[in-house]
This record gives structure tokens, sequence and C-alpha cells, in this order.
């Protein structure tokens, strides 16, 4: 489904940023099963689809956030708009928030999917892309290292970066590849980068989504 098929059928606008990843082909990581990892996913390394490599981040193709807003996810306040763009592992949601801002600057949130929290992660999508990218090298667990590292990992950082930079400001390309070339990223370093790169008052702060009973 298109991203303005979803739109009307929910009365809301994707950002701008959204609908171009869409038409590169960028929103689908083909489809997930037991032998997605053997059989698809080295299939997308050579030009990485949207945060590929982000730490328990699994991206829904649009088809899959349209069956999900049909079910009423993420909506059970109705005071709260989520649009879902991807899961967490453990089933948490991330999603853009349009009760704070819309246009270009439709925060994306992490929603608890077992208590009542969301937590602003970024004041736009190009902002939580440019955070995804440095989480996954931040503090980076060597006996679990995560996709980034399987195969050659140093090749794998410049193909992601690739597919990336046209989303990113030059700013941000230019801080990851740096950050790429070291290869790993401490959680001090991290905060330092955002509070020199990011100006947005409610980064990291969180809210209930639910009304209390």
């Amino acid at each position: 489904m298109r991203p303005e098929e979803i739109e009307q059928l929910h009365n809301f606008r994707y950002p701008a940023l959204y609908k171009q990843l869409y038409a590169d082909g960028m929103l689908n990581w083909g489809a997930f099963g037991p032998e997605w990892y053997q059989k698809i996913f080295p299939t997308l390394k050579e030009h990485p689809p949207l945060l590929l490599y982000a730490n328990d981040l699994e991206l829904l193709n649009t088809s899959m956030v349209a069956d999900y807003m049909e079910e009423g996810m993420l909506f059970a306040d109705p005071i709260h708009k989520f649009v879902p763009i991807a899961t967490s592992g453990a089933g948490d949601w991330f999603a853009l928030y349009y009760n704070l801002q819309d246009g270009e600057d439709v925060p994306v949130v992490l929603v608890w999917h077992d208590s009542n929290e969301a937590c602003i992660l970024a004041k736009n999508l190009q902002d939580f892309i440019f955070l995804q990218m440095l989480e996954t090298v931040t503090d980076m667990d060597t006996n679990y290292p995560g996709l980034l590292a399987s195969g050659d990992m140093a090749d794998n950082c410049r193909k992601w970066l690739q597919s990336h930079a046209p989303y990113l400001t030059a700013r941000q390309q230019e801080i990851i590849q740096s950050t790429f070339a070291k290869g790993t990223l401490t959680s001090a370093e991290l905060r330092d980068i955002l509070e020199a790169e990011i100006n947005f008052q409610w980064m990291d702060s969180s809210f209930p989504y639910q009304e209390e009973i």
C-alpha cells in the first residue's frame, strides 16, 4: 500500500522524507521468517534498506503499517496519535507522534507495549536515522555484535552509510563516517554528539499514552 493511501484512510500526512524513502524502495526488508537471515539478508547488504543494521529494530513495510492501523494498534487512547514505522524484538513500537508537531518535524517515539509509557527519541525522522546509526556502534557487545558485524563490518558500514546518505545532512554524514571509521563509540561520546548536534527540548522525555482508570 502506498503512503498516500494510508494517509487518506487515517487523516494524517507523512513527512516528505518517509515518502521519499518509500519511493526509493528503502522501506522493505523482505518477508520475515525462519530463513530471512540465510536467504534474504545477504541480498540486502549491497544496498541496505532503512536502518537494516539498527539495534533491536525491525522495519514495518507500508502494508504492515496499514494492517496494524486498521486493527487499531497504538490508538488505545484517542488523545494520542501514533503512526507505527518499526517494532522492537520485544514488541515495542517505534512510531511517528503527531501530538507535538507535524509537517517535517514529526517526532519519533518508542511506545512500550507492556507499560503506559512512550519515550521521545528524536525530533524528526532524519534525526532518528542519525541516532540509530550511531547507537548501533555504541558500546558494542563483542560477544553479540549484531548484524553490522556479520561478514566484513567495515564494508557493511560503508555500504550502509552510502545507501542512507541521501536522507542525512552533510554534517550527519560526516559524523557517522568518522564514527564508523573508528568502529565504536562510548555512551559518553554519543551523548556529547547529540548535545552538540541536536537541539530538541523534548528529547528523552516520556509520557503516559493511556488514560489512567
